[in-house]
């Protein structure tokens, strides 16, 4: 299902699955993971704090229709993390692209594995940090880490990059 190639976690990987191709945003993201449309969804993303909530509302309803209750907190915190980067660093502000997606978050779920991943216009690779913990910020990406098997970046044909996690998910039985 997915390229090999996978890097330590946190590396750049190249884009699996063919070159070429569509406009289509969301089949541009399920290209970039290799992949094809069963059990694949995709959901814009606007540049202001309201996109988490969406975010998160639309990863819960994504594994329910899925019976991927049991993991959906997991899931759903590692999805709110890789959104809340995008956000915070890879988006120009929301005025500069008003009623139109500025990123897009993407689950696949095959195999025993669920790929959550976020593709925004920013050319900045995430930087996995040491946490300070006078600070408030910084630690999305140690729980992402915490909580996935791997996780990284590419880079997709055109501009921008996006950030994955796999995670190990049962289905409900």
């Amino acid at each position: 299902m997915y390229a090999e190639s996978t890097p330590r976690h946190g590396a750049a990987a190249p884009a699996p699955g063919p070159a070429g191709g569509g406009t289509d945003p969301h089949e541009e993201l399920a290209r970039d993971l290799g992949i094809g449309a069963p059990g694949f969804t995709t959901r814009g993303l606007g540049a202001d704090p309201e996109s988490l909530r969406e975010a998160r509302a639309f990863v819960r309803d994504a594994l329910a229709d899925w019976g991927l209750h049991a993991c959906a907190d997991e899931i759903t915190l590692v999805a709110g993390e890789l959104v809340s980067n995008a956000v915070c660093h890879g988006l120009p502000p929301a005025a500069q692209h008003p009623g139109r997606p500025a990123a897009r978050l993407g689950l696949a779920c095959q195999d025993g594995t669920l790929v959550c991943a976020v593709n925004d216009p920013s050319p900045a690779v995430p930087v996995l940090r040491r946490a300070d913990e006078s600070v408030e910020r910084g630690r999305g990406l140690r729980i992402i880490d915490a909580l996935s098997s791997s996780w990284g970046w590419s880079r997709p044909s055109g501009a921008g990059k996006t950030v994955w996690a796999r995670i190990p998910v049962a289905p409900a039985g």
